[in-house]
């Protein structure tokens, strides 16, 4: 009976009906850009981006809670997060 509740959390969180995210993600789309990823979330892909005036990364994370992808930059133009 265990293995099957673990066997139902398998795959990617659902998005709730209205799409809402969570109070944890709509806080971490308003901190500053050097601010930490909120506990619940979780690394989907990390890549570096090369720019003219310097690079930086994009790393995009996946929320546990609510299912909502967020986007971390550290470049020089669009830094923080989205």
């Amino acid at each position: 009976m265990a293995q099957q509740s673990f066997q139902a959390r398998l795959g990617p969180p659902p998005m709730s009906a209205d799409d809402a995210a969570c109070r944890a993600c709509c806080g971490q789309m308003r901190a500053h850009w050097q601010e930490r990823p909120h506990a619940r979330l979780m690394v989907v892909a990390s890549t570096p981006v090369i720019e003219a005036f310097g690079g930086g990364v994009e790393t995009r994370y996946l929320c546990l809670e609510c299912g909502h992808t967020l986007m971390h930059s550290t470049g020089r133009f669009g830094q923080g997060w989205h």
